[in-house]
């Protein structure tokens, strides 16, 4: 049977652990993860890009996948069933063959090796914590603290005094203060918060949201359990703030017709495709479309649009 060419969107499995093996893929543009699921927990055993093949593990043995391979970007390969392969591999000379099955078998024992190592260092890291970990533990406190301890300015604007949050953040979390001090400014950053230097106060935050913090806090947590894979790609990011922003300008309205707000979206860009950018958005389950009306949550695609963004860049910083 000739090969046949096939294409995986992003996130698409190409095949689970268990299935049964009917052939190899021959990765011809795109990235592809390879994971199993141990402990709960989604092991990483590697990537495949451009000329890499996916599926040899089992091409000899017949046995079920023993791990699951997903698409990380759209993904073109090329599509060999055993049939075939069977009949190319008896050609090889003898010596060849057992090569191969020698190479493939010490890949198999590395992949053990692999897994239990990683567990081990995820055992490790839930016992000392990380920095999505300590995200969570800085931005409940400060939630503790915007619930507790904020008082009115003199335009009666609810503040957060901010001057020492850090050096009692040190001492009640036990973390370095630059790290705390990195994590924090990641938050200002992001927007999560809002600090400014007032001339009365000194460091404040304005109208801190503890309800905002707290739900960061867990999002952060589950990021540390499932990774960043299902992230919303970034390109979307401006987009869905876009969204927001005109939501808001608009008396907070959440539905518009498709040709208006694409028009909304382009203008609000720079940009001349908003329609393009809808139908994206639409087809990626970002927003949804019903009876030629767009619909929207605003503080969802803001939520996701500060969460994300922060949870990339605090994945970076190293206690």
């Amino acid at each position: 049977m000739k090969p046949e060419t096939l294409t995986f969107a992003p996130k698409q499995i190409i095949f689970n652990e268990g299935d049964a093996t009917n052939g190899i893929y021959h990765v011809q543009e795109g990235e592809i993860e390879i994971y199993r699921i141990r402990e709960n927990t989604e092991v990483t055993l590697g990537t495949l890009k451009a000329g890499d093949v996916l599926g040899t593990i089992t091409l000899f043995s017949r046995e079920p996948r023993t791990a699951t391979a997903r698409a990380i970007t759209q993904t073109v390969a090329v599509f060999y069933q055993n049939e075939g392969l069977s009949e190319a591999f008896k050609t090889l000379p003898v010596w060849s063959q057992a090569v191969m099955k020698d190479a493939i078998s010490r890949l198999k024992h590395v992949n053990e090796l692999l897994i239990s190592t990683k567990l081990n260092e995820k055992n490790l890291l839930r016992n000392i914590g990380t920095s999505h970990h300590h995200s969570a533990q800085l931005a409940n406190l400060l939630a503790i603290l915007a619930r507790k301890a904020c008082i009115k300015n003199d335009l009666n604007i609810s503040i957060l005094v901010t001057t020492d949050f850090l050096t009692i953040a040190e001492n009640v979390l036990m973390k370095r203060f630059q790290y705390l001090e990195s994590i924090y400014k990641a938050f200002n950053d992001c927007g999560l918060i809002k600090e400014v230097e007032d001339k009365k106060y000194g460091r404040i935050i304005s109208n801190p949201n503890p309800q905002l913090l707290e739900d960061f806090a867990v999002f952060s947590l589950n990021v540390f359990k499932k990774g960043t894979n299902l992230f919303v790609p970034k390109k979307y990011h401006p987009w869905m703030s876009a969204l927001a922003r005109i939501s808001r300008k608009n008396n907070n309205q959440n539905k518009f017709k498709r040709p208006e707000i694409a028009i909304l979206l382009q203008t609000d860009l720079g940009r001349q495709d908003g329609e393009v950018m809808i139908a994206d958005m639409i087809q990626n389950d970002i927003i949804h479309e019903e009876n030629e009306m767009v619909t929207f949550t605003p503080l969802k695609l803001q939520k996701t649009v500060v969460f994300e963004s922060l949870c990339r860049i605090i994945k970076e910083i190293k206690p």
